[in-house]
Formats: C-alpha cells, sequence, structure tokens
C-alpha cells in the first residue's frame, strides 16, 4: 500500500500543533499505519500535482504534501528504496536499459502483463490530513492491477467527465483532476467499482483487500 500525507495551516512553513508533520525521513516508521515507509517512485509527480491542486483551491500557504510506500518491516523499506533509486540508474543508460530489456527484467514498450496477471491486482492509498486543529483520514482502492486496468478506467472517466459533465462551474484550460472535474468524477469512479473514503478515524482495509498481503 501507499500512505500519502497532507498538511495544512494559516501561515506558510508553519507545523500544525497537533504534533504531525509531512517533513520526515525517507524511511521511518508510520504511527497510525503501525508500519515501516520507503520512498515511494510516484512520490514526486503525485506531490507536485497535489500541491498544484492546492494553490489553484486555496489551500492555504502552509499546505503540503508527501507520499511514501508501506512495508513489512524497517530492511524491506531500506531495500525498496535503495532498490527505485538503483532501478531509476540502470534506467537511465541505454547500455543497461537494453541488458534489462533482454534478461526480461522489465517490459519493452508495447508489452505488458496477462489479463489474468491483471486482474489479481489491486492497490490501497491511505491518507491522513491534518490542520492546526483537525485530522482526518481516507482510503483510496481499487480491485485491479493500478498500472494498467485502474488506470484506464481514470483516464477514460475523466475523458467521459470532461464530454458530458460540464457544468457552469467548469473552468477551461489546464488543471488537475480536482480542479476542473472534481466531484463528477470521483461519482464516474465510484460506479466502476473505486472506493473514496473520508473519516475522522483510521480507515481500515476492506474485506476483499484484507486477504491480500499489503
Amino acid at each position: 500500500g501507499v500512505k500519502a500525507q497532507m498538511s495544512g495551516s494559516s501561515t506558510p512553513q508553519s507545523q500544525p500543533s497537533n504534533g504531525k508533520e509531512t517533513n520526515r525521513a525517507v524511511v521511518h516508521y508510520d504511527q497510525t499505519l503501525g508500519r515501516w515507509q520507503g520512498f515511494w517512485v510516484m512520490s514526486i509527480i503525485n506531490s507536485m500535482a497535489t500541491k498544484w491542486a492546492g494553490r489553484e483551491l486555496n489551500y492555504g500557504p502552509g499546505f503540503s504534501y508527501a507520499e511514501t510506500m508501506t512495508a513489512r518491516n524497517v530492511f524491506m523499506a531500506i531495500a525498496q528504496t535503495l532498490g527505485f533509486v538503483y532501478l531509476a540508474a540502470l534506467m537511465f543508460f541505454s547500455a543497461t536499459r537494453n541488458l534489462l530489456y533482454m534478461l526480461r527484467a522489465i517490459p519493452r514498450p508495447g508489452e505488458g502483463p496477462s489479463d489474468k496477471f491483471m486482474k489479481s491486482g489491486f492497490f490501497s492509498l491511505h491518507l491522513e490530513a491534518f490542520s492546526e486543529t483537525e485530522v482526518f483520514y481516507g482510503k483510496v482502492s481499487g480491485s485491479s492491477d493500478p498500472g494498467y486496468s485502474e488506470t484506464i478506467k481514470y483516464l477514460g472517466e475523466s475523458a467521459l467527465c470532461l464530454a458530458f459533465d460540464r457544468d457552469e462551474s467548469f473552468r477551461p484550460g489546464i488543471y488537475p483532476p480536482s480542479v476542473a472535474i472534481g466531484n463528477k468524477l470521483l461519482d464516474r469512479l465510484r460506479n466502476r467499482g473505486c472506493q473514496f473514503d473520508v473519516a475522522r478515524k483510521i480507515i481500515p482495509a476492506s474485506h476483499d483487500s484484507a486477504k491480500k498481503v499489503q
């Protein structure tokens, strides 16, 4: 699973008074989930998009966002963090990238997993949002492979939303989805089996995903 943390305050660079913070070490123990966390490869681009949305929606000058990946223990958290860095370095150079293709360590462009593999996948994103006075928890999950099956749901429903669900609040231009189509997209994704929940207490894994190791 992946853990995302958001914090907000009324002034820039100030930390919430509840003692929580998003500026943690790359590898750390998360008290809320009771799991070790390590680097998540999509965290950089996801953080950029979320902070962009925060500016557009006026979340406040103290808004911050960070993502990490859950691991079974501290050793796996360190290993997966180093693994992402090592793989990125190998992918950067054409010689080592072609070697990875030849060894079939990674798929070539145009290749991908089988339908059976995609249907057996899932993802679980746990969120913790806090301000100077309040804390909220969220969960986003999907029932198939996040890199293929779930991604195409988000892309397809976003396109349909832009085509058919525009109203007076629609803003033309280049914006993150939460700004351009917002709750309309959430409704469409929920109808396709995607889970989006928000509560004042930690949201446990669903019955189906609890059978799978996160």
